[in-house]
Formats: structure tokens, C-alpha cells, sequence
């Protein structure tokens, strides 16, 4: 997220070689065009040099209302999250404080079985690798890590970035995350214009008062000088 709100979500996802030998379809065919229609952007299937794959998908945000739809069309292991970003104005009403949070839970509830549902298992007729993964759990053949960068006023960098790995043996990890930004408003015209005239009366008031100075001794001294004549 950045110092406004919106921002960029991406979701990065990387097939070992093992499974890529498995499927090979996943190095040259995902199958992506309802995401593309919904809006994300695909830079992938990559070949790495150790023969995995990575597929990366990004989404822009615009505010936290968009990230929280986005978050939640991910689905698990990433549960229920929900994105809040409260503004603080001053009396003219421009923006002096924004607190952004995000929260959520991580973890798998039914295994693998979440990565599926009904309608998947019966266009397949069964459950998706249910051979290759026969046997198996899904912390034995899965990863997932979760980092999220939101703008930070009390950060050198101005960022604070946060990372969780997901726990997948049935277990789950909440996820809590509050930042606070000042912002520093930028001068009105308005502003300008009421500086510079303020300036310009107070040299008004000095030349002013220097000029009758000098008029009231200019006067004091041709009175003297009558008197002597």
C-alpha cells in the first residue's frame, strides 16, 4: 500500500521441478483468462534455471475497501481478511493522520480438500493429483508466505513490512497489522496569499512609522531653526 491507500497486490506461486515433472502443462498452459478478465495481470509461466516454474499475478487497489475484495478472492489458506484505513482531519478538513490495519487468519482447515470444491472434483473426477499426493499432508508439499508492505510514518523507511509463513497442519496464525502515517499538508494559496499580505503590513506599518518619524523631526528641526534665526 502506498501513502494514499492504493497500492498492488500480487500473488507469486512457483512449481518445483518435481511437480512440473508431473504436470508438465504448468511450464507452457495455466489456464488464467478469468483472471485476466477480472482484472489481474499474469507475468508467467517463467522457467527458472533450477526447472521450476513461477507464475506471477498482480492486481491494483485503490483503496481499502478494493484490497479487502481482492484479499478475499484469493481464498486458503488466507481466511476472512479485511483491510481498514481511518482518516484524521483537521478543522478545514484536509487529512492529518491516516491508521491503516489489516487482520485475517492463515491455515488450512481440511487439507487439500480446501484448494478444491465440488464442482472441481466432479469435472475431474476426483480430486486434483489425488495419486501423486496419496499419502501425503499439505505442509509435506506446500509453502505459503504472506508479506505485507503498508506506509508508516514512525519507519525510516517509511514502509513497515511484515511476513508470516502459513502453518498447514490444521493449525492457524492471526494476522494483525496497524500502521499510523502524518501526513504534512501541503500550503493553500489561500494560505500564501494571507502570508504575503500579513508581510507586506508589516512593512507598511515600518515604512509608515519611519516616514512620520522623519517628517516629525524634519518639522522639530525647522522650528529650531526659525527660533535661532
Amino acid at each position: 500500500m502506498t501513502s494514499n491507500g492504493s497500492g498492488t497486490l500480487s500473488v507469486r506461486a512457483t512449481a518445483d521441478r518435481e511437480l512440473v515433472a508431473a504436470a508438465p502443462s504448468i511450464a507452457n498452459r495455466v489456464l488464467v483468462d478469468d483472471l485476466l478478465e477480472a482484472g489481474w495481470v499474469a507475468d508467467g509461466p517463467t522457467t527458472n534455471a533450477d526447472e521450476s516454474v513461477t507464475l506471477t499475478l498482480s492486481h491494483t487497489f485503490a483503496n481499502a475497501e478494493d484490497l479487502t475484495t481482492l484479499l478475499n478472492s484469493i481464498g486458503p489458506p488466507l481466511r476472512s481478511p479485511v483491510v481498514t484505513r481511518s482518516l484524521t482531519t483537521d478543522a478545514v478538513g484536509r487529512v492529518t493522520r491516516a491508521d491503516n490495519t489489516i487482520s485475517g487468519q492463515l491455515g488450512l482447515e481440511n487439507g487439500f480438500a480446501d484448494f478444491s470444491d465440488a464442482e472441481l472434483v466432479t469435472a475431474l473426477g476426483g480430486d486434483p493429483f489425488a495419486d501423486e499426493l496419496s499419502g501425503l499432508s499439505p505442509e509435506d508439499v506446500l509453502s505459503f508466505d504472506l508479506t505485507i508492505a503498508l506506509p508508516d510514518s514512525t519507519s525510516d523507511s517509511g514502509e513497515r513490512i511484515e511476513t508470516w509463513s502459513v502453518p498447514l497442519d490444521g493449525s492457524f496464525t492471526e494476522i494483525n497489522l496497524t500502521t499510523s502515517q502524518t501526513t504534512s499538508n501541503p500550503t493553500t494559496t489561500t494560505e500564501v496569499i494571507s502570508r504575503v499580505l500579513g508581510v507586506a503590513l508589516i512593512v507598511w506599518i515600518i515604512l509608515a512609522g519611519s516616514f512620520i518619524t522623519f517628517v516629525i523631526i524634519a518639522r522639530r528641526r525647522r522650528a529650531t531653526q526659525r527660533l535661532a534665526d
